[in-house]
């Protein structure tokens, strides 16, 4: 499976391993590359070449893993920075030479009861409603579900990479840019808040890498694995303290994890303070796993 993020793209590779019991899907195999697609959008929602040529160079990359694998057998998705993108069928074109299966471009609403699936199946079944959050690179998610079922979904165009051109072009961590960052994020959730907040939910949880690098964080300092608001802040405090991004220095904080921190904890703070959220937790699952669940559903990821 290939995962076209609009920060990274990601190939899975699994197999099914079948008893008389049960089916589990177990990975071989897997494969990270920060294409950061979503930097290369300018105004006009266009994607710049360089971007392009970046995403391709992966592709053939990915292209050697994919060429041992049966057709049949892979799937390769897109998301929010090619679903934007006004010249995306350049990319596709492109794409058609070096993929050996046609890209499927998911849809905001796809995208997100895919994520929902994807924490549905990996997390313990309760009879409570779920308020489901997950940041990208150029979009975030927003799900109420109850058990395996989305009650209600919303995709936006906000997201880590792409907030991180706009607020944080200069590298520089000021105040005022995270004010003026999460201010733009909570322009965008307000539009959507009062249907979810009627909706209500019992736990909230994240399934994102700006949550991860919180709770990273926070089992560095042998904390609960809990988010809020407060610890959010903090950790707004240290960036602000840190001056710019190059500088960054938090303990448990993966280097790789740097970059997009500020933009994407803006969009969070922006979650937490427009939905109301007083705690939240990592999910173990997202897109991936509820893209494997749809390919396999009577499986158990391992």
């Amino acid at each position: 499976m290939v995962d076209l993020g609009s920060n990274s793209f990601h190939l899975l590779i699994t197999q099914l391993v079948t008893s008389p019991t049960d089916k589990s899907i177990i990975t071989v195999n897997k494969v990270k590359q920060k294409v950061r697609l979503a930097a290369g959008l300018d105004d006009n929602n266009l994607l710049s070449d360089e971007a392009i040529i970046r995403g391709l160079n992966c592709l053939k990359n990915f292209a050697l893993y994919l060429n041992t694998i049966p057709v049949n057998n892979i799937l390769i998705v897109a998301t929010a920075a090619l679903r934007i993108a006004k010249n995306n069928q350049m990319f596709f074109d492109a794409a058609k030479n070096i993929l050996p299966k046609k890209i499927k471009l998911l849809s905001g609403e796809q995208e997100a009861k895919t994520i929902y699936c994807g924490v549905a199946h990996t997390s313990p079944t309760t009879n409570t409603k779920t308020l489901v959050l997950d940041i990208g690179g150029a979009s975030t998610e927003i799900i109420v579900g109850l058990g395996c079922k989305a009650k209600k979904v919303v995709s936006l165009n906000i997201g880590c990479v792409s907030f991180l051109g706009k607020f944080f072009a200069d590298g520089r961590l000021k105040k005022e840019n995270f004010i003026q960052c999460t201010t733009n994020a909570a322009a965008v959730i307000d539009a959507v808040k009062e249907e979810f907040i009627q909706l209500g939910w019992q736990s909230a949880v994240g399934s994102s890498g700006t949550m991860q690098a919180m709770t990273e964080i926070l089992k560095q300092r042998q904390q609960a694995p809990v988010i809020t608001l407060a610890f959010l802040n903090e950790i707004q405090q240290t960036l602000i303290s840190c001056k710019t991004i190059d500088n960054i220095e938090i303990a448990g904080l993966r280097a790789d994890r740097k970059a997009v921190l500020a933009s994407g904890l803006s969009i969070l703070i922006a979650l937490f303070e427009c939905l109301n959220i007083e705690t939240l937790c990592l999910s173990s699952g997202a897109l991936r796993e509820g893209l494997l669940f749809e390919l396999v559903p009577d499986a158990k990821i391992i």
